[in-house]
């Protein structure tokens, strides 16, 4: 099983989900099995409908049919089976250079932690080597390009110097 992502908030009436995805995720499609886990339980449920905007999903599950419904899953991690690896197929960006939207290149993505949702990658700097960390969200990951091996993000001043 991979980790989807998280439930952030309900969405209207009819006990939709908001899913804030984790990098490198792929949305679960209509049909499929998922389980959402908690630290007190973990339930199965069938993805009913979904809809997709960056970084998040808007899902209907069976069995959820109302506000309060969707409440008890908030804050819940989405997992699902991932489809089978295929070579070159990896969604890792680890090699991957990092430019701001000025076109400086910012270096290139060493690791990608995935100990949380709070998602970092970790950018050896060009020249130095020193490590940045950039958050990985949709409001700072403005593109990726990954037949370039290409990630534009667009950083708030002072994340360059943030780790010196």
């Amino acid at each position: 099983m991979l980790l989807i992502g998280k439930i952030t908030r309900t969405r209207g009436n009819r006990g939709e989900l908001i899913v804030s995805l984790a990098p490198g995720a792929s949305a679960p499609r209509t049909g499929s099995q998922i389980e959402l886990r908690s630290s007190r339980r973990v339930q199965p449920y069938t993805v009913e409908g979904i809809a997709l905007s960056p970084g998040e999903a808007v899902l209907s599950l069976s069995g959820v049919d109302g506000i309060p419904d969707a409440l008890r899953l908030v804050g819940c991690e989405l997992w699902a089976d991932g489809p089978p690896a295929a070579a070159g197929d990896d969604p890792a960006l680890l090699g991957f250079r990092v430019f701001d939207r000025q076109g400086d290149c910012w270096g290139t993505v060493v690791s990608q932690p995935r100990f949380s949702l709070n998602q970092v990658l970790e950018v050896a700097e060009e020249g130095t080597g020193r490590t940045i960390l950039v958050p990985w969200h949709p409001e700072l990951v403005v593109r990726v390009d990954r037949p370039a091996r290409i990630l534009v993000i667009d950083p708030p001043p002072g994340l360059r110097e943030l780790n010196r």
